[in-house]
């Protein structure tokens, strides 16, 4: 009866011991982990796809995909449509002028400054009644911080 008793308690204490860490399992079991900002190259491909058809036409995936940091200034895909029809050399030249080295927040484009583009060109900022315009072209949507660098929507292409 004595084997049967301590039989039983030991049993009590196994299921109370089993009871009592199941919250703490569960819990941590379901933890969500903090998503990871994707690359300017998985935006892009995720959420642009005229632009990563151009991107890719153009040559310019790689640059994009690698760890080195950029600033994609992403006209928007009504206005990149009228590229398809371009040449790859035309749409490399275009898209190489919206794309600067380095991370450049919103705040980093001041008045009155040139920014250099990854094709060399110059783009003039103007900063005038809480807008950003990049060669007259105005920022949309800013500071998309991403694994790899900072995207900028603009309202439409720019010229150079």
């Amino acid at each position: 009866m004595k084997a049967l008793y301590k039989n039983i308690v030991y049993n009590l204490v196994l299921i109370v011991f089993i009871v009592a860490s199941c919250p703490r399992l569960y819990a941590h079991a379901i933890t969500p982990v903090p998503p990871q900002n994707p690359s300017l190259l998985q935006f892009v491909i995720d959420n642009r796809p005229v632009l990563a058809e151009l991107l890719t036409t153009a040559g310019l995936i790689a640059i994009l995909s690698n760890e080195d940091n950029f600033t994609l200034l992403a006209p928007s895909e009504a206005s990149l449509a009228a590229l398809k029809s371009e040449s790859p050399d035309k749409i490399k030249t275009v898209l190489s002028g919206h794309i600067l080295r380095g991370n450049y927040l919103e705040k980093d484009f001041k008045d009155g400054a040139q920014v250099e583009t990854l094709s060399g060109e110059k783009i003039r900022v103007c900063r005038k009644k809480g807008e950003t315009l990049l060669n007259g072209v105005r920022i949309v949507q800013a500071d998309q911080q991403l694994q790899n660098g900072v995207l900028h929507e603009l309202n439409k292409v720019m010229t150079l």
